[in-house]
Order: structure tokens, then C-alpha cells, then sequence
């Protein structure tokens, strides 16, 4: 699965001078500074209305509990900056919803590198602690990538 492309937007050379300044002392690359900036800049309602539309619902919890726990989850997750290939993610995503978090963990094992396996089990393991669902845990799964690189939501 090819990662998610937007449309590019250009910006003041002022302002990307002063983000690419802003970038280099804060050891961020300009991708994540600016993310972040506008991220802070937004107002809570278009925040709250880009996390209703991106987040299914998908487990018999209420939506608030959904929201919630799964928020808790991605914190802990954490904004580490290793990619996993689509091509392991969806597989480990299947085998999740298919056969639950032992097997997943399991194909894990035995056919990941060191690295991925780590991190899949790091991630699987937190929100096996949390209790969230098969489904919610397959579709973190599945934007892994997106929440490590730090532009989840």
C-alpha cells in the first residue's frame, strides 16, 4: 500500500527560512516542525473534526472509550521514526484480525528482521496491555507508519 500523498503548499520564503532555522535547532526534520506547528495552530474543532472522520468504529466500545484508550495508546506508542514496509504491516494486520494477537505475533517471529519484529512486538504488546480490540489493534497496525513518523492526527 503506497503511503498517503497531499496536496503540496507553498509558503513565504521568510517562512521557510525561518522553518528550515527552526527545524535545525530543534533537530527536527521540516516535515515534522511544520506538522506540529500547524497541528498547534488549528483550532480544537477542526482537530475534533479531522479525528471523527478518521477514526471507525470499530469495536463495541463507546466511541469516547474508543477515542480515549486508543489516544492513550498512540502516546505510548510514540513518534520513534522506524518505517515498516506496507507489504508486513497489512500481512501482520490479516493475521491479526484472522487469528489474534498470538499468532500476529508469532508471523511475527518468524518472518520479520530484528528491527520490525521489535517494534511489532513493542506495539502489540501495548495494546494487548490496553485491552483494545483485534480490530483497533489491526487498523493501529496498519498506520503504524503514520503514527511513528509523528504526523498521526
Amino acid at each position: 500500500m503506497p503511503s498517503i500523498r497531499y496536496t503540496r503548499i507553498e509558503i513565504t520564503p521568510d517562512a521557510y527560512r525561518s522553518l528550515e532555522a527552526e527545524a535545525i535547532l530543534q533537530g527536527k526534520t521540516l516535515k515534522k516542525l511544520a506538522s506540529e506547528l500547524i497541528l498547534k495552530g488549528v483550532s480544537k474543532k477542526a482537530l475534533d473534526f479531522v479525528q471523527d472522520a478518521a477514526m471507525p468504529s470499530i469495536s463495541s466500545r463507546s466511541q469516547e472509550e474508543i477515542d480515549e484508550e486508543t489516544g492513550k495508546v498512540i502516546k505510548i506508542i510514540g513518534s520513534t521514526g522506524i518505517r515498516i514496509g506496507e507489504e508486513t504491516l497489512q500481512t501482520v494486520k490479516d493475521v491479526l484480525l484472522t487469528e489474534g494477537y498470538q499468532e500476529a505475533m508469532l508471523y511475527v517471529a518468524q518472518h520479520t528482521a530484528s528491527m520490525e519484529r521489535d517494534e511489532l512486538h513493542r506495539v502489540m504488546a501495548i495494546c494487548r496491555r490496553h485491552k483494545l480490540s483485534i480490530k483497533m489493534a489491526a487498523y493501529l497496525v496498519e498506520n503504524l507508519n503514520e503514527i511513528e513518523s509523528g504526523n498521526w492526527m
